[in-house]
């Protein structure tokens, strides 16, 4: 399997990111590596697509709308190559208490119709809202999320106030307080890319895995994006030797001509991943 890390930076390909939120600087570097020169097209109201307060429903799954913006970033700039971003957030997937963030990263390339998806997900976000009865509760939501390093939403679409811009804690006492006169006030963490440091970190580890993606290339075709693919399910108890279902191998797949090779990953676990030793 063909892979390695770029070192010669004279020659990279122009990849158009379609972003008003400056997340470009979570994927220049990584892309970089690859072989891949990221410039923005911000000319474009991305929230168009959609808003984490709701305003705008985004369309589709988060694969599809991060597709459509890779595509819109070739039409928009006529770059043979574009990248797409969305995220989403919400409750950790076992209970629903912990802040969760998905991060979904697409490149296109538009000569061939060739896509490259890169996936990362983790409690790694700052996402959090709460309802507040008064300065000093909004105070201590604001601490609690860093702001004003991180971004607060003032409010919801529906309510009479409605603020995302605050940047420092003067402004932030006055519209928490023009809010209050209204009754309660609703808080939430600002999921905007320019807004959110730890959503920028999980970008940029999300366009890591990407780039590694980019530069391997499918020993087959030589296109790039060979990667994981699926597990293969079936390693051995170490105590019983019957099969489990923790994974023995990955299956590695070329998204250009569709050449597989199987990865082995182990042979054996132990006897607590068992159905049969630990029902």
């Amino acid at each position: 399997m063909g892979s390695g890390v770029r070192t010669d930076m004279s020659d990279l390909s122009p990849t158009a990111l379609l972003t008003c939120h400056g997340k470009q600087v979570a994927l220049e570097g990584p892309l970089a590596q690859a072989g891949y020169a990221v410039f923005t097209v911000n000319d474009f109201d991305t929230d168009s697509l959609g808003t984490f307060t709701g305003e705008i429903a985004r369309e589709g799954t988060m694969l599809e709308a991060a597709r459509h913006k890779a595509q819109l970033a070739c039409e928009l700039s006529g770059a043979r190559f574009g990248v797409g971003s969305e995220g989403s957030f919400g409750g950790d997937p076992w209970f629903g208490i912990t802040g969760w963030g998905r991060e979904v990263l697409v490149w296109y390339d538009a000569e061939k119709g060739l896509e490259i998806s890169a996936f990362v997900q983790g409690a790694e976000t700052n996402y959090a809202n709460k309802c507040v009865t008064n300065l000093e509760e909004a105070l201590s939501f604001a601490a609690a999320i860093g702001f004003p390093q991180h971004g607060i939403v003032v409010g919801q679409p529906d309510q009479a106030v409605y603020d995302k811009s605050c940047s420092d804690l003067q402004a932030f006492h006055v519209c928490v307080n023009k809010a209050l006169e209204h009754g309660p006030v609703d808080l939430s963490t600002d999921m905007r890319a320019h807004r959110n440091p730890k959503r920028m970190q999980m970008i940029a580890r999300c366009a890591q895995d990407l780039a590694t993606r980019l530069a391997t290339h499918c020993p087959q075709c030589k296109a790039p994006g060979f990667g994981a693919h699926a597990p293969v399910l079936g390693a051995l108890c170490e105590e019983c030797h019957m099969p489990t279902r923790q994974a023995r191998a990955v299956v590695f797949k070329c998204v250009a001509c569709g050449f597989e090779s199987e990865n082995h990953l182990r042979s054996e676990v132990k006897a607590q991943y068992c159905d049969y030793c630990n029902p």
